[in-house]
């Protein structure tokens, strides 16, 4: 991989300086080396890494190849796509063979995403593609995007944020226009609004409203009751019928088997369980009758708002 002559180069072609500006080239050259290092041995991350601790040491123009290299194997295309774009028109001495590199990745790069031409109404706002800014309306030229959906921002002074969303294709250019809908007047006063609506009164509406959890736990109640009581008149009809069998005579009856008596017993347990739930479901909708009647919900001006944003763009 062609890295070698540029790491030299990027500090060593330097005009020689005293003072500050040469400690920092030295440094800049042996984090450039440790970078080298760690590239040649595939740590792209830390070679990246020491690469921009270089950049930021000296900024030499010539360390944005070494930039471009390290972001293009990471799999960050637009990253590397920048820095090999700068290092193309900053470093216009460099050697046949260096920029002849340099522009082969940016074809290969740009062959493999899209663009977006972003127009905006206000001139100055601050655009930002995903969220990283891009610029200043208007923009001079198409952004580059990898392929799919991407959110595209403009920010200006008393004017709402404007948001449009795309969808990028390879080889293709889509086109944005972001458009100032409202000021920030307006916005003020929806916000007000919103914050300022009264908490309803749910008095005023009927003691019923309000209410969901009491309402839940008061139809298990009739439900609960309703089985422990059908289930306490079946065992109360089986035991009637065992009773007036077992009384015909003194030899037993087929009635009066151990199942059978079984069978009623198994029911009584069955309606006492029944009975249990029923009364454990209702103090709980007692209990939640007296907690719910207290609550009262209202708008929340914030979300509210975030989602009169969100309609607006």
């Amino acid at each position: 991989m062609y890295l070698a002559s540029i790491v030299v180069a990027a500090v060593l072609a330097q005009t020689s300086t005293i003072g500050t500006n040469a400690q920092d080239r030295a440094k800049a050259q042996t984090l450039i080396g440790e970078g080298a290092v760690l590239y040649e041995h595939g740590d792209y991350v830390g070679a990246l890494e020491k690469f921009n601790d270089a950049y930021a040491a000296y900024p030499s123009s010539k360390i944005l190849f070494n930039l471009g290299q390290a972001n293009r194997l990471l799999g960050r295309p637009l990253e590397a796509l920048d820095a090999y774009q700068r290092f193309l028109n900053e470093v216009p001495n460099a050697s046949r063979e260096e920029r002849a590199d340099a522009q082969s990745w940016l074809e290969k790069l740009q062959s493999s995403l899209g663009q977006i031409s972003i127009a905006c109404q206000i001139n100055g706002a601050e655009i930002s593609v995903d969220g990283k800014v891009v610029g200043r309306s208007p923009l001079s030229s198409p952004v580059w995007a990898t392929a799919g959906h991407h959110q595209v921002t403009a920010v200006a002074a008393d004017k709402s944020p404007m948001l449009e969303s795309v969808e990028v294709e390879v080889g293709k250019r889509a086109i944005v226009e972001l458009l100032a809908l409202y000021g920030s007047t307006h916005a003020e006063t929806v916000t007000g609004r919103l914050a300022s609506a009264p908490v309803p009164d749910q008095t005023e509406h009927g003691w019923w409203l309000g209410r969901k959890w009491f309402w839940v736990a008061a139809g298990s109640t009739v439900v609960l009751a309703g089985t422990a009581t059908v289930l306490g008149l079946s065992m109360q009809s089986r035991f009637d019928d065992l009773k007036a069998s077992c009384g015909r005579g003194s030899q037993p009856q087929t009635g009066c088997s151990d199942g059978a008596i079984d069978s009623v017993h198994s029911r009584m347990v069955a309606a006492n369980v029944f009975w249990g739930l029923t009364g454990a479901a209702a103090i709980t909708a007692g209990a939640l009758f007296g907690i719910e009647g207290r609550v009262a919900v209202a708008p929340i001006a914030g979300a509210a708002n975030g989602l009169v944003a969100q309609m607006r763009f």
